[in-house]
């Protein structure tokens, strides 16, 4: 009885730890005309209010699942959570916008720290036979915190001013440190911390990082984008070479060696392209096209976030069960077949964005847990933390270069429907010409997640007969 009280509080932990970055992800959009109107910032200042936050946590997040596999993934959250704790109040105390970037950026790296302790946390600390249960319930209160993100920080925003849109997660995150005290820590990897090796793959995580964010707006052949493309991979070469002569590298040869979590990987990135750039399609199709308010718009893109919360526990608990293949194709299956209903969303159609957000939610529903334990069961033990921080860098970089790709294929579409060779932004607006560049999205995102499927694989090893 006291170990499953201990296991609750250690579930809750790891939801509002990873709840409070899910909401400092997606409430920052929301309250930027507060924030432009009250600090006077630029629009290069906007986009890094936003980015700084992105790159820091991307870049940062394989070297703490490192550092958390060797100094204890207990250790990794408390110290991330009161990291976060600090930075977020410098974010409601900015005085300016370059100060506000600086404490965005914090809150970047201290999301980077919590983020794959929490998930290993999730094997090394609750009892086998239940942690495909608490994997979904995981799901469920992220997916909570991120639907709800949105409109919660409207609401704070306008009532008591953006600065409070950030500092109200600061409770829940003081409760999560306490109970973080709780908690079982694991094993310790007997193996040393590759400082400089991590700061090398931080570095060049970062660089590819920007340049996949900076690529929708200016363009693969931009001298910044190539310049940010070229010097990220020198610098991940450079990783690699320190890698082969460091004794104990960061990424072992055991892990980059291990077929079945590669496969693994290559899933996330090609099947977490789809979501995105699906949400991303129906707001703008919604808003551009068919004339609806922000308001009306987050309401109709709810239905997604509710299949999710409502599904994510049993369809995790299904998959553990010997159902893991299964369900890791049957997810992207579902998120390309979201595409069909999502192809006649018009005016007087709009209806059909309901079937289309119900179908997405339950193809990530069928992903988000069953990859998460997935991860956790392949991972040798000791590796938990940089196997799903590798996963996690994956889902980031399936993300962005999902959006670089949609940009590409928008003013494909655009061109193909007779538009012209420079659209600007091709999905704006009401014409025919941006009616070819939404299409031309949708069936980027639908050969994404067919793309994933031969990647689908089952979440147990095949073992060897004892000699």
């Amino acid at each position: 009885m006291l170990r499953g009280f201990v296991e609750r509080k250690t579930l809750f932990a790891c939801i509002l730890a990873t709840g409070a970055i899910f909401i400092d992800i997606s409430i920052v959009n929301v309250v930027l005309p507060d924030i432009r109107n009250e600090l006077g910032t630029s629009l290069a200042q906007e986009q890094w209010i936003v980015n700084a936050y992105l790159i820091t946590m991307t870049a940062f997040v394989l070297p703490a699942g490192v550092m958390g596999d060797v100094w204890g993934h207990k250790r990794m959250l408390q110290v991330g959570l009161a990291a976060f704790i600090v930075a977020t109040l410098l974010v409601g105390l900015a005085p300016n916008a370059d100060f506000l970037i600086g404490a965005r950026a914090l809150q970047g790296l201290a999301a980077a720290l919590m983020t794959p302790a929490s998930i290993a946390i999730l094997r090394t600390s609750i009892a086998p036979e239940r942690q495909a249960r608490a994997i979904g319930l995981w799901v469920t209160g992220t997916s909570l915190a991120s639907s709800i993100a949105p409109a919660f920080g409207g609401v704070i925003g306008g009532l008591f001013g953006w600065r409070w849109a950030f500092l109200v997660v600061i409770p829940a995150l003081v409760v999560a440190l306490w109970f973080a005290r709780g908690i079982i820590d694991s094993q310790r990897a007997d193996r040393r911390i590759d400082i400089v090796g991590g700061g090398i793959v931080a570095a060049a995580i970062a660089l590819l990082t920007a340049a996949l964010i900076e690529w929708p707006s200016r363009g693969l052949l931009d001298p910044l984008v190539l310049g940010l493309l070229g010097t990220g991979v020198v610098v991940l070469l450079g990783f690699i070479l320190h890698e082969r002569r460091f004794p104990d590298p960061m990424i072992p040869p055991r892990a980059v060696r291990d077929r079945l979590m590669n496969r693994v990987h290559v899933f996330t990135i090609l099947a977490w392209a789809t979501p995105l750039t699906m949400g991303l399609l129906i707001s703008i199709r919604l808003q551009s096209a068919l004339g609806y308010g922000p308001i009306t718009t987050g309401l109709l893109l709810l239905p997604m976030s509710l299949v999710i919360m409502l599904t994510s526990r049993r369809l995790t608990a299904f998959a553990a069960g010997d159902h893991m293949r299964l369900m890791l194709r049957l997810g992207p299956l579902l998120t390309a077949l979201s595409v069909v209903p999502a192809y006649f969303l018009a005016d007087g159609r709009v209806w059909v964005a309901v079937p289309t957000l119900v179908l997405l939610g339950l193809g990530m529903a069928c992903m988000a847990g069953p990859v998460t334990h997935a991860v956790l069961q392949l991972s040798p033990s000791g590796d938990e933390g940089m196997q799903s921080a590798i996963n996690l860098a994956a889902a980031r970089f399936g993300t962005l270069l999902s959006v670089a790709l949609l940009g590409i294929a928008a003013a494909l579409g655009w061109s193909l429907a007779g538009g012209g060779p420079d659209p600007g932004n091709a999905l704006e607006g009401a014409s025919s010409f941006a009616d070819g560049a939404y299409h031309a999205g949708l069936i980027l995102s639908a050969l994404l997640a067919l793309a994933a499927i031969p990647f689908a694989t089952a979440a147990r090893r095949a073992t060897r007969p004892t000699p």
